[in-house]
C-alpha cells in the first residue's frame, strides 16, 4: 500500500473505489509474482480474495458515478433505484445533457468491455475465477471443447498473466470513462 495517501481521497467515493480496485490489483500482482509455500499458504485463495475485491471496487466506482450524477444532476431517483438505465431515463426526461452516459452505454452494451468485465464477475461468483476466465476469454488457448473435456487446463501462472494485464486494461478503461462523464458535466468534478 502506498506510504502516504491523501485523505481527501475518501470525500470522492469514485475515485476512492478506483484507488482501492488499483491496490487489491497491485496485492493480487504481487501474490502471483511471489513464490508462495503452497504447503503453508495456498496462494490461489487469496488470488480469489483480490480478485473478488478488484472486481467490487472497480465495478463500485461506475455505480458510485451513477450515484453521483443523481446527486448532483438533482434527478431524484431513489438510491436504490439507481442504475444505467433508470438515470438515463432521468436524464433524457429532464433533456439534461443527454449525451452524458454513451460512453457507458456502448461500454455496456453486449461484448463491450464493460459488458464483459461484469459477465466476468458473475461467473466468478459461481466458480473459481480461472475457470470463469477460461469460459469468458476462450482465446486464451485454444479449445474450449477440450477444457470443457478436462484433458487440457492452462497453467493457473498463464491464467494469471493474462488475467492481471486484463485487469490493469478495465482499470484504466474505467478511469477513462469516469473521466469523460466528468469532463462533459462539469458539476460532476
Amino acid at each position: 500500500m502506498a506510504s502516504y495517501i491523501d485523505s481527501d481521497i475518501l470525500l470522492d467515493r469514485v475515485e476512492f473505489k478506483i484507488f482501492a480496485a488499483e491496490e487489491h490489483l497491485n496485492n493480487l500482482q504481487e501474490i502471483q509474482s511471489r513464490n508462495l509455500d503452497a504447503q503453508k499458504v495456498n496462494p490461489a485463495i487469496w488470488m480469489e480474495i483480490e480478485i473478488d475485491c478488484f472486481l467490487a471496487q472497480v465495478l463500485g466506482s461506475l455505480d458510485c458515478l451513477l450515484l453521483l450524477i443523481n446527486t448532483k444532476l438533482e434527478l431524484g431517483i431513489a438510491s436504490e433505484r439507481v442504475d444505467l438505465a433508470t438515470i438515463q431515463s432521468a436524464l433524457n426526461a429532464r433533456t439534461k445533457n443527454i449525451g452524458l452516459l454513451t460512453d457507458m452505454h456502448q461500454a455496456s452494451a453486449h461484448n463491450g468491455w464493460l459488458w464483459v468485465l461484469k459477465e466476468f464477475r458473475n461467473l466468478s461468483m459461481q466458480r473459481p475465477s480461472k475457470d470463469a476466465q477460461y469460459l469468458l476469454f476462450d482465446d486464451i488457448i485454444s479449445s474450449t471443447k477440450d477444457y470443457q473435456s478436462g484433458t487440457i487446463r492452462p497453467s493457473d501462472e498463464y491464467i494469471n498473466k493474462n488475467l492481471i494485464r486484463y485487469f490493469r486494461q478495465s482499470l484504466q478503461r474505467v478511469r477513462e470513462l469516469v473521466n469523460s462523464v466528468r469532463m462533459k458535466e462539469p458539476m460532476l468534478k
